[in-house]
């Protein structure tokens, strides 16, 4: 079993902060708490239960100074706030629940008999619900709904006022629970929005989440087949949610912060070796309190609250019973604190938005809660012009992009080109405030320039300068007559943006870069002319030398023609200079199979030797020089004074098994057995030359004995792996 315990407040300073000791105090009874109910609670709370159970629903509606929202945009309540609570019971609704409101003050401080407050809800006056003023000294508000029994109501009320700390830390932990549960819900509801037709969508959109929800991502699920990345997304739903500093903050405001002993405690084994997850500690710490204030008669039940508008949905996690003991439902309303406003902040280095564009995505990172919860609404970008008017553009936050998405739809003056400064603004709850500033640029046609005297080598990046990086939508190249293709780049720089070029970059003809921008503006056309290409020296291969040791197994592999080289045989060719040219000494050969990463390097010191001027005989054995695991088309070219002359085909690199023995019954129609070292290269085996009837040997064969088909003949025929086109054999 997993705990995670936060320190609150027992003692209080004057300034209502918590006191060291009444901290210290806490952490000592909390931890005892702890431990006792490590011992009795057993197997069956080891892990988080599901909140995957409808509840009932409440109504709640909050006026703060005259103004009213509904309750899913107020993340926190001031003294003097009246609270509007009314239940959403289906009509046919058979139990009689008692709704019960109760503002908490401090653990060590019961609240008084006046700071309850009933409604008997199957009753006419009951469905009018309930009307409250916050007052003054209150932190916390709970609310419970309990079935209807004789003096229910001054029971709930004692057991209250006789375990205020326990009530206080459950009303916490429900909020924190109830906000990181708004973020999971967010995440999920993206992963499992189908889109057809576009199968990148997940590894698109899961890093934004990630950044935009503070959630953690497997980034092995994306490595999967499209069809399976969703499903193992969704995996260890609530280890996903990490810590939030401001989600925490609204009600460590009460709490006061417990991470330390938190993430002490979460990095034993029972806590889960220091994968901590705020939602999970939550809800284990209001079980946990909750099962140590069971009765005979009550049971708590923990209610998530989800929140859309005025409605205030309760989530469970366990039916209620209606049978003693009784379950009460305990949910609670935001925090009784001053407003913290988010600290939005632009990510990735943004520093600017395209005043062009019909649609603007401004990155905000640093606030979850603006993509999870309706607590911040009213966004707009206000855009400050030279004349002095501003101008309003509607922002909405879009977790799947990472931003705020802000619609222009020509709002914007079309003839205003100069660059100007525009701030996020907004309401948090009740508290109006500023995010951020950015900057708004135009796109103007002809302002990308290429520095001069830049050589545009195929594959490297040019740097363009001059225009508004944040208005390029793409870029496209196009290399001489080869039809155009669309090329990477990135911003890095208000006016600068990198290019890579494309492998057939200016290898042949001048090579055109078009940088698009918004609708309604030209894009630009660059031109890249082809850099004079260093000739390198050219030669042709004249004759080719095949030599195997003898000790290549005892059972030896024939290969049909002189194309393939096994690479464990010593190979010699020799070069002749074109004419024109001739070998000067100072040339070394390079050679690469097309598997390998490598090059191996002949020089005079070390394979390569001269006949004359216009002939040199290069020797090596690939396998030695290029590694086992080389393979495939095997290429040499010469270099002189650093500069490359063409690649040479030298044939096929093949890797043959060793062959120890085959063994073969009388009876013609039973299989042989094969056995030797690195079966796994062989391709197949057959009785034929013509592989009527192949036997396919698995991929990464491990074993040293396989069965073949009998020979006929007196030959057993194979195809190795490394060149399928290849036909060996070997005598039976």
């Amino acid at each position: 079993m997993a705990f995670i315990l936060r320190l609150g407040a027992m003692g209080q300073t004057g300034d209502g902060s918590p006191s060291a000791e009444g901290r210290l105090t806490l952490s000592m009874r909390s931890l005892l708490s702890l431990l006792s109910l490590i011992a009795m609670a057993g197997s069956a709370q080891a892990e988080t239960a599901q909140f995957d159970l409808a509840g009932p629903a409440l109504r709640v509606n909050v006026t703060h100074q005259g103004a009213t929202l509904p309750i899913a945009q107020v993340p926190q309540l001031a003294t003097g706030d009246q609270i509007s609570i009314t239940a959403d019971l289906p009509d046919d609704q058979s139990a009689h629940y008692l709704l019960i409101a109760a503002f908490l003050r401090g653990a060590t401080n019961p609240p008084p008999d006046k700071w309850f407050f009933e409604s008997e809800l199957w009753t006419k006056k009951g469905r009018k619900g309930l009307s409250l003023t916050v007052p003054d000294g209150a932190e916390q508000i709970a609310l419970f709904l309990a079935p209807a029994t004789g003096g229910d109501f001054s029971t709930l009320r004692n057991a209250v006022q006789g375990r205020p700390g326990a009530f206080v830390r459950a009303a916490q932990e429900l909020a924190q629970a109830s906000l990181d549960r708004s973020r999971l819900d967010t995440y999920l509801a993206a992963i499992r929005k189908t889109v057809p037709g576009d199968p990148g969508r997940l590894d698109r959109i899961t890093p934004l989440l990630a950044r935009s929800l503070q959630v953690k991502i497997n980034a092995d699920c994306l490595t999967k087949l499209p069809d399976l990345q969703a499903p193992c997304l969704l995996q260890n739903q609530e280890a996903l949610v990490l810590d939030d500093g401001h989600s925490n903050a609204i009600t460590d405001a009460v709490a006061g912060p417990g991470a330390d002993l938190a993430l002490q405690l979460s990095a034993t084994p029972q806590g889960g070796l220091g994968y901590y997850s705020p939602y999970i500690a939550a809800i284990r710490d209001v079980i946990g309190i909750f099962g140590s204030i069971r009765t005979a008669k009550y049971q708590y039940i923990p209610a998530l609250a989800m929140l859309r508008e005025d409605r205030m949905s309760l989530a469970l996690n366990t039916p209620p019973s209606f049978h003693n003991p009784k379950s009460v439902l305990v949910t609670a309303l935001p925090v009784i604190a001053p407003i913290h406003v988010p600290p939005l902040q632009v990510v990735e280095a943004t520093s600017s938005l395209c005043a062009n564009a019909t649609e603007l995505l401004l990155p905000i990172g640093g606030a979850p809660l603006i993509y999870a919860t309706q607590y911040a609404h009213d966004l707009v970008l206000r855009v400050h012009l030279p004349d002095g008017r501003t101008i309003d553009l509607p922002a909405t936050p879009d977790a799947e992009r990472g931003g705020l998405v802000i619609r222009n739809d020509g709002a914007l003056p079309a003839n205003q080109t100069a660059p100007v400064e525009a701030t996020l603004r907004g309401v948090w709850g009740f508290q109006p405030f500023d995010g951020p500033r950015i900057l708004l640029v135009a796109a103007q046609s002809g302002h990308w320039r290429i520095p001069e005297g830049m050589p545009p080598a195929p594959g490297t990046t040019v740097t363009l300068t001059g225009g508004a990086s944040a208005c390029v939508s793409g870029i496209s190249i196009q290399a001489g007559s080869e039809p155009a293709q669309p090329a990477a780049w990135k911003a890095i720089g208000p006016h600068s943006i990198s290019v890579t070029l494309l492998d057939k970059t200016t290898r042949s003809g001048s090579t055109a870069i078009t940088i698009t921008g918004p609708s309604g503006v030209a894009p630009d056309t660059l031109t890249l002319a082809a850099p004079a290409k260093p000739k390198g020296m050219e030669a042709t291969v004249i004759a080719r030398a095949v030599r195997r040791s003898a000790a290549t197994g005892p059972v030896p592999i024939s290969l049909a023609g002189d194309a393939d080289i096994p690479s464990d045989a010593d190979l010699t060719f020799s070069l002749r200079a074109e004419k024109g040219t001739r070998f000067t000494g100072r040339e070394t050969v390079e050679i690469t199979a097309e598997s390998s990463g490598s090059i191996a390097t002949l020089s005079g010191a070390n394979g390569l030797r001269l006949a004359d001027q216009q002939v040199a005989l290069a020797s090596l054995t690939p396998a030695t020089m290029l590694g086992s695991s080389a393979f495939g088309r095997l290429r040499a070219r010469i270099v002189r004074d650093g500069v490359a002359g063409d690649w040479l085909s030298l044939g096929t690199l093949v890797r043959l098994p060793r062959l120890q023995q085959l063994s073969c019954p009388s009876d013609t129609t039973a299989n042989c057995t094969l056995s030797g070292d690195s079966l796994f290269l062989i391709g197949a085996l057959s009785a034929t030359p013509g592989f009527e009837q192949p036997v396919a040997i698995p991929d990464g064969y491990p074993d040293m004995t396989i069965a073949a088909p009998h020979p006929t003949g007196g030959k057993l025929y194979l195809k190795l792996r490394d060149d399928p086109n290849a036909v060996g054999s070997i005598s039976g």
